[in-house]
């Protein structure tokens, strides 16, 4: 081999070193680079934060939604057969005759065919041809005629006749004393009256938070749904007649004279004031004002009937209080004279006169109201005998209304507490 070739081989080796030692280099640089570059940006140290773990609300755990097999449980055994029972003799109830045919809410008809009671007692009657306000039952009067109510009196009577059975603590197996019933009716009737004068006699007026009762004027007065509402009274009174039981003798005269009150402050509102005494000659303005009342109160002559047979109930039981009834049969009287043609004679009973009637327009006529000797004057102002019943012995409530007594309450009046046979003497 010549010297050349060896020499250019050995270049070429040491060039192969140069470049290898410089790779090496390059890699060192780099390395070292990276170390500084980390050691540069080192992360912060993160404090770590306490945690409660006491107060870690729990998990709810998720119920399997693995249906679970239901265990065979062996079959109950077969039921006994049912004992051969004898048939239950059902007693029915006595039907009395006697009912009272004015009650329109609970119409019952005796019968033997128990559909057509039925069909009487959901009887909501049917509407006054010529006022939609009134409503006609047929059959329903005391001669078989047809009844007439008006809507409103209607309404009123259904929610008081409830009321009313609340007051009675038979009904609730209850003793307390012998005329707390004739209280609780009572306290029905006040609040009839009380309602009277809220929708009829007074307004309200101011804010909500100083409100004041003040009375209307004559004028705004409607005198023709007053009517009707004490068409609802009437209807009332014939089923509280128990408030002449109550031990406290006057006052029940002054309540006598409140509701009397009540009916002739509204008739002279509504009616012609030549109505109050008692008329000889028929006027044709009369007649147009009286048809004009016939037309928005079918039924007056009814409401009045009934208005003067309950008044006679209450004022012959003792001494006369009130003389309210005497006005009430002057404007009948003056009513049928006018209106039908046709003069009463207090000497001799017409044929088909109804007899209750008769009695009571008979002792109407003879009541004097100078010779009544029952405290002040009457007034026949309602607002002022209301007042005055007021200051005396209150006015409505809910006292004697059992059912929103306390079960303790009621518990400590039971019959169940009392022994009958602890007051024998043998």
């Amino acid at each position: 081999m010549s010297k050349r070739h060896l020499s250019v081989q050995n270049k070429g080796a040491e060039h192969e070193q140069q470049q290898q030692s410089s790779s090496v280099l390059t890699r060192l640089s780099s390395k070292r680079a990276n170390t500084n570059e980390s050691n540069s940006t080192k992360k912060p140290k993160i404090e770590e934060k306490y945690v409660d773990k006491e107060n870690i609300p729990k998990r709810q755990t998720r119920q399997s939604t693995k249906t679970k097999v239901p265990e065979r449980l062996p079959s109950p055994p077969p039921p006994p057969p049912p004992p051969v029972l004898s048939p239950v003799k059902i007693i029915e109830p006595v039907l009395d005759n006697t009912t009272d045919d004015s009650d329109v809410d609970e119409l019952e008809v005796v019968s033997d065919n128990e559909e057509e009671q039925r069909q009487a007692a959901d009887d909501n009657g049917k509407d006054h041809p010529t006022n939609k306000q009134y409503v006609i039952y047929e059959n329903a009067g005391p001669k078989n005629e047809p009844f007439i109510i008006s809507k409103t009196a209607r309404f009123w009577n259904q929610k008081y006749r409830k009321v009313l059975r609340h007051v009675n603590p038979d009904a609730f197996g209850m003793y307390i004393h012998n005329d707390f019933s004739c209280y609780g009716e009572l306290e029905v009737v006040e609040n009839c009256l009380l309602d009277i004068t809220k929708a009829i006699f007074i307004v309200q007026q101011g804010i909500l938070a100083r409100l004041n009762h003040v009375r209307k004027p004559a004028d705004k007065i409607n005198y023709v749904l007053g009517f009707r509402r004490i068409e609802a009274l009437s209807i009332l009174l014939d089923y509280t007649d128990g408030i002449s039981g109550i031990d406290d003798g006057e006052r029940f005269g002054e309540i006598m004279r409140v509701i009397g009150a009540c009916y002739v402050t509204i008739l002279r509102g509504l009616l012609p004031q030549i109505m109050f005494k008692k008329v000889e000659n028929t006027d044709k303005n009369l007649l147009k004002k009286l048809n004009t009342v016939s037309k928005q109160i079918p039924n007056f002559k009814q409401v009045l009937e009934r208005a003067l047979v309950v008044g006679y109930n209450f004022l012959t039981i003792g001494d006369v209080c009130s003389a309210y009834t005497n006005i009430l049969q002057t404007v009948y009287c003056n009513w049928v004279f006018i209106m039908e043609k046709t003069s009463i004679d207090f000497k001799k009973k017409p044929a088909d006169f109804d007899q209750d009637l008769w009695n009571a327009l008979k002792h109407a006529a003879s009541i004097d109201k100078d010779e009544i000797d029952c405290g002040d004057t009457e007034t026949f102002d309602f607002m002022k005998e209301l007042r005055s019943y007021k200051g005396q012995y209150g006015l409505g409530g809910d006292a004697h209304d059992l059912s929103k007594w306390t079960r303790s309450d009621r518990a400590a009046y039971s019959l169940d507490r009392f022994n009958t046979l602890d007051s024998l003497w043998f």
